[in-house]
């Protein structure tokens, strides 16, 4: 049922009860309980709250993988720059964690690129450019 006709049914039902009903307070009584479910049901759907199942099931968005990520990135990366860029400063922040001055490595990197990431921002084949490049990056923190 949708979001309007859920609306137009409470209130169709609030006001049969109120002409129905015969005393004052039982028709305010109504008149409120059914303004309140109103409330909880409109202010639920824009607040964008998930619903409760019956089922126990969790209604929780699955969010996406961070592997999965990283792989649509990389397809991205064979293809264009901007996704080779991101991959690079993945390699520099790499470089910079691993070391004792993170902001003077990360300086020097972004304004002399190393052979890695010269090998990421290279053209040609790309999945081939970046193998070499990660190997290069694990020799050189072997090598520290």
């Amino acid at each position: 049922m949708g979001l309007s006709r859920l609306v137009a049914f409470l209130t169709l039902l609030a006001l049969l009860v109120v002409f129905a009903e015969g005393t004052y307070l039982l028709r305010w009584m109504t008149v409120l309980l059914f303004g309140l479910i109103l409330a909880i049901i409109l202010f639920g759907w824009e607040l964008g709250l998930p619903q409760i199942g019956l089922e126990g099931g969790s209604s929780v968005t699955k969010r996406r993988d961070e592997v999965e990520s990283l792989a649509k990135l990389i397809d991205r990366a064979k293809k264009g720059r901007v996704a080779r860029g991101i991959i690079a400063d993945m390699v520099v922040e790499i470089y910079s964690l691993t070391s004792e001055n993170h902001g003077e490595v990360y300086r020097r990197l972004r304004s002399e690129p190393n052979e890695p990431l010269k090998l990421i921002m290279s053209d040609g084949d790309f999945l081939e450019n970046l193998e070499s490049a990660l190997d290069a990056v694990e020799a050189d923190l072997n090598e520290d």
